[in-house]
């Protein structure tokens, strides 16, 4: 790569994380010479990441009872996960009808939470609502650090009691519903029908044993480069394996047992799986902190597998 090209993308970076409030100007700064790039150009972008001045104080009521001027009411400011518009890219067409909406993209890459935790510490919020939140992932840790507050006061409860028992589970915390579901992964096999109709597979595999005899067939036949796939983060991969063996896996305290017999046969599972996929298999993704654009999906979408195994919004919209 090019040494300006590299200039560039490491200034794009160093840009996003002042603007994502992860960096101050003073680390901005410092981390920009240490990488031995100027800083000419870049003004503009690093006083827009700087609050606003402090607009005049209103001045006081007169004794004759004239009120004093307020600060006008912000408008409503949701903050969306980075993956929801990647995936639904017409949300900004949506946020169009709306004029008193103020739509940002949540500073939370790769799960981080550290904004939220540090305006919640001032007792402060730059956002209204947090579209995006993983229950079984960052939830609890927003809720100890006192960013976010419970559902219940805003929801009826007839709406509450209608939703589905282990999903209302998942998302609650001491009784209180913390998150309000609006996406349900589902994991499942997914598989490319003209690839499977090229390496002569008439049916659909039923057991784990088929599935890798069918992928060594996809191999063997020069249907695909590669039989099968997976997103390597466990919860995407190795939780949702090892419940297909059992779901007796879990401690006494509700934790993942990763030293039960099930998870164990799984892992071995996935790196059965691997002798018939992309040898990229294991790297992180390319946005996201890793956690998206995953080579699961790239090798799926470039049609180079047969099977693929994921939470069933992967396979459909490749």
């Amino acid at each position: 790569m090019p040494r300006r090209e590299e200039e560039y993308l490491v200034q794009q970076a160093l840009l996003n994380q002042l603007k994502q409030g992860r960096l101050n100007r003073r680390q901005f700064m410092t981390r920009m010479m240490a990488a031995g790039l100027g800083l000419s150009g870049i003004s503009a972008a690093v006083a827009g990441c700087m609050p606003a001045p402090a607009a005049p104080s209103a001045p006081a009521a007169s004794s004759g009872g004239g009120a004093a001027a307020t600060e006008a009411e912000r408008a409503l400011t949701p903050t969306f996960y980075q993956w929801i518009v990647d995936l639904h890219p017409s949300i900004p067409q949506v946020n169009s009808q709306f004029s008193d909406l103020n739509f940002q993209i949540a500073p939370v890459e790769g799960f981080g939470i550290e904004r939220f935790v540090a305006e919640a510490k001032n007792q402060e919020s730059t956002w209204d609502v947090y579209v995006g939140m993983t229950p079984f992932v960052e939830m609890t840790a927003l809720i100890e650090a006192d960013v976010i507050e419970p559902w219940d006061n805003y929801i009826p409860k007839d709406v509450l009691d209608d939703l589905i028992p282990s999903i209302r589970e998942e998302c609650t915390v001491d009784g209180k519903l913390y998150s309000w579901p609006f996406l349900l992964d589902v994991v499942g096999m997914g598989w490319n029908s003209e690839i499977t109709d090229n390496a002569g597979i008439a049916t659909i595999p039923t057991t784990w044993d088929e599935y890798l005899t069918m992928s060594q067939q996809i191999v063997d036949s020069g249907a695909a480069l590669y039989g099968c796939t997976f997103d390597a983060h466990g919860w995407r991969s190795l939780a949702p394996f090892t419940h297909s063996l059992s779901t007796d896996v879990y401690t006494a305290e509700g934790l993942f047992d990763f030293t039960s017999e099930a998870a164990i046969e799984a892992l071995k599972l996935m790196k059965e799986m691997m002798a018939f996929s992309h040898p990229d298999i294991l790297l992180e993704g390319a946005s996201d902190g890793g956690v998206n654009g995953t080579p699961d999906e790239v090798a799926f979408a470039a049609q180079r597998v047969g099977f693929y195994t994921k939470y069933f919004n992967a396979p459909l919209r490749m």
